[in-house]
């Protein structure tokens, strides 16, 4: 494990406050759904839809479906740190938004909810839902974030800095 370091207000030049796009899927439900359907995005929901583009699952899409559902947090794991941030969508911006957030300002989602009207991010308050609800939901579906929002994962999370 590697010593705790600061995270800072951007992922390797991606701002944490431009393009933060609530959205309402979390990937648990989209790769579960993406499996049902056996691959066919066609039929994925327009939400289900906005969080499979957001996470590229395209790029990776035959080795999910190829696997058991336990090994899903390892691939995305993988497949995140293997790509700059700016490639990827605001859903996958929300893990470390949340985890910046708690690690930086408090934990929880009071906290949070008032660092998204601080920041300007958002003033509505089912935007600053929203993004909660999928950046810890996913952070904690890949085991990157405790159920808090704090940082479960440093070693992902200096790799995601650094890269």
């Amino acid at each position: 494990m590697v010593d705790k370091f600061e995270l800072p207000n951007n992922l390797r030049g991606r701002s944490i406050y431009t393009k933060v796009i609530p959205t309402v899927c979390n990937l648990d439900n989209m790769l579960g759904k993406l499996a049902e359907l056996h691959g066919d995005i066609s039929q994925l929901k327009q939400w289900e839809k906005r969080s499979y583009q957001a996470y590229r699952i395209e790029d990776i899409k035959s080795m999910i479906l190829n696997s058991e559902k336990n090994k899903w947090q390892y691939i995305i794991r993988k497949h995140i740190l293997s790509r700059r941030p700016s490639d990827f969508g605001a859903s996958c911006l929300d893990i470390y938004l949340v985890a910046y957030v708690a690690e930086t300002y408090g934990d929880g989602k009071d906290k949070f909810f008032k660092y998204i009207r601080d920041t300007k991010i958002s003033e509505k308050h089912n935007s600053a839902q929203a993004i909660w609800q999928v950046g810890k939901g996913d952070g904690v579906f890949l085991e990157v974030l405790n159920d808090n929002g704090t940082v479960k994962d440093w070693d992902f999370f200096e790799s995601w800095v650094n890269g």
